[in-house]
């Protein structure tokens, strides 16, 4: 009886250490409970249902010590252009947005931050930068 405490403190502390504990499901902790009483079935010598419940846990779980693979891969997710996205914010247009909607939303955002009109400089650049970047990625666009 010792034995299996020590075990399955050692076996849950481990999956706590190692970070595992907080992507498990019910169905792996499960597994591991099954997997803790067929060893203690084998340590009693009762080798044949305790290396079939160990089996079980294992099959049951999906785990990588057996090589089963998950059959739904992950959906990769491409990453998002954070400096297109930014541009469109600070210039105030839509994905959608065409040459002219992009010009005319740059006109308008510089007339409002123009240093000769007292605005800021560093705004002013950032709101040029924008406009070139939604054009090049314009142009890129219809180039495919």
């Amino acid at each position: 009886m010792t034995f299996m405490l020590v075990l399955s403190a050692t076996v849950i502390a481990a999956l706590f250490l190692s970070g595992r504990a907080k992507t498990m499901n019910a169905n792996d902790w499960l597994a591991v409970a099954i997997a803790l009483l067929g060893v203690n079935l084998m340590r009693g010598g009762n080798w044949i249902m305790g290396s079939g419940l160990i089996v079980a846990a294992a099959a049951w779980s999906g785990s990588k010590i057996l090589g089963a693979a998950k059959l739904k891969k992950p959906q990769e997710r491409k990453p998002r252009n954070f400096e297109i996205d930014r541009a469109r914010s600070l210039l105030g247009v839509t994905d959608s947005a065409n040459r002219d909607a992009i010009n005319a939303a740059w006109r308008e955002r510089l007339s409002e931050h123009h240093p000769d009109r007292g605005g800021d400089e560093q705004i002013a650049r950032q709101i040029n930068r924008a406009r070139d970047i939604l054009l090049e990625e314009l142009e890129t666009l219809n180039h495919r």
